[in-house]
């Protein structure tokens, strides 16, 4: 008896703690839409050099020390989506992720309205949640030797489980080593942080919907 009174409560409990973030609104849907638009899981690869904009190859002969796009590929979606970050040719290609690092704690990255998501329990949440809502966010990592690559992807709008949020962190689009469409925070960020969580990832979303249903 005692047993059938506490299933309820266990199955409560279990309902509970499998809670997803919201889903995308409206207006994360288009966002959602716009970034798989990018096609990055085919362009701003990886070992070519590409023209930041479109992400394709632009110099096919030539050698290149940019070994990946992360940084290129979220600039450019942020310029077609008329959202400035830290880009070509204000910086050169090479090490930008390190230089937008920088640049979104500055007096200039808060002038073009980027707003630092306050790193703590709730980050992912937070982060997961503005996305879906239709903000860009961006989750970046400066490398604290300037001499080699940080990275950077943005915030993917979808549905996430608590429980998945907390062991990977929101989803994210992102070019790289591998490029994706869709992937878990921990999983693109593999090449650069070794304990989970990591503390050095910071979130920043720009305080304008550039896709605004409403």
């Amino acid at each position: 008896m005692k047993k059938l009174f506490l299933l309820p409560f266990i199955l409560f409990s279990f309902l509970v703690n499998a809670q997803s973030v919201l889903p995308p609104n409206a207006n994360g849907l288009q966002l959602r839409k716009f970034y798989l638009s990018l096609n990055v899981e085919k362009l701003w690869l990886s070992g070519h050099h590409v023209d930041w904009v479109t992400g394709e190859p632009d110099k096919p002969n030539a050698t290149t020390e940019i070994k990946t796009h992360c940084s290129a590929f979220a600039a450019a979606a942020g310029f077609k989506l008329g959202i400035y970050m830290l880009r070509p040719p204000q910086h050169a290609q090479e090490l930008l992720s390190n230089a937008q690092y920088q640049w979104f704690a500055s007096k200039a990255g808060a002038d073009s309205g980027w707003i630092k998501i306050n790193n703590d329990a709730k980050t992912f949440t937070v982060a997961q949640k503005l996305a879906n809502e239709g903000f860009v966010v961006t989750a970046v990592y400066g490398n604290a030797d300037p001499k080699k690559p940080g990275h950077i992807a943005l915030v993917m709008p979808e549905a996430v489980a608590d429980t998945a949020l907390s062991n990977s962190g929101p989803k994210i689009i992102m070019a790289g080593q591998v490029n994706y469409n869709i992937t878990s925070l921990r999983w693109g960020f593999r090449y650069h942080i070794t304990e989970w969580p990591e503390n050095v990832i910071l979130f920043y979303y720009n305080r304008r919907k550039p896709l605004n249903n409403q």
